[in-house]
């Protein structure tokens, strides 16, 4: 069972010390929405005009070039927000979104989430530290996909889905996060194939140890050092 819209709203990181008023406005101005697995929540070209808080489930945000081959760039689940950039520009989207599982989000549009910002200046500068912490983090996507080797990207991109997706036991951090092999490889720009040996590798290494579709980091120093060479 979901836990009331107003409930989620006052517990939200982003907004939980926004005065009653504030909180009682955004209320009445977020309008939640379900999306089934797949189900498009934007598409590149369509006008970026709302703000989204997932608030269960997850969302993938992905780009796709013109010979069709898709770049994930990342997955938003629980109180995460995302389309923020229509918050501070007038454009379209240029990547596609759609519910990696069946999701539910609250959506609030721009001019009603800037009315609320001039109404409480924190919650503006949260915003831009939040697009700050984006763009540095596609900074270093991009700068991994240049320098580093196929090896280092994936021990990256387990260490940093660990942080939103982890759930440590006794062997370690379970990324709880279904990916196939070829969902991986759009994630660190390689090839289905690469991810497959990469991903051999570091389970000889005991690095990792995989359970389907799931990852178990087992030694998140020495993935760390990968990642950092």
């Amino acid at each position: 069972m979901l836990k009331p819209k107003a409930w989620f709203i006052r517990q939200n990181a982003m907004f939980s010390d926004l005065p009653e008023r504030e909180l009682e406005l955004l209320e009445q101005l977020a309008e939640a929405n379900d999306y089934r697995r797949r189900a498009v929540v934007w598409s590149p070209g369509q006008q970026a005009s709302t703000i989204y808080v997932v608030r269960s489930g997850i969302i993938k945000v992905s780009k796709v070039s013109d010979e069709g081959r898709e770049l994930t760039l990342h997955f938003f689940t629980r109180d995460m927000l995302l389309g923020e950039l229509s918050v501070v520009s007038e454009t379209t989207h240029d990547t596609h979104a759609e519910a990696f599982e069946d999701s539910n989000l609250l959506a609030i549009s721009k001019d009603d989430f800037i009315r609320v910002m001039m109404r409480h200046p924190p919650l503006a500068m949260r915003m831009i530290r939040l697009l700050g912490e984006r763009r540095r983090s596609l900074e270093n996507r991009v700068e991994n996909l240049l320098f580093k080797s196929a090896h280092a990207r994936l021990a990256g991109l387990f260490l940093e889905l660990a942080v939103h997706f982890g759930v440590r036991d006794s062997r370690g951090v379970i990324v709880n996060l279904k990916l196939t092999h070829k969902e991986i490889a759009s994630l660190i720009g390689a090839t289905r194939e690469t991810v497959s040996f990469a991903i051999l590798d570091l389970r000889k290494d005991s690095l990792i140890i995989t359970e389907g579709k799931r990852v178990v980091l087992v030694d998140e120093a020495r993935l760390k050092q990968l990642r950092d060479q």
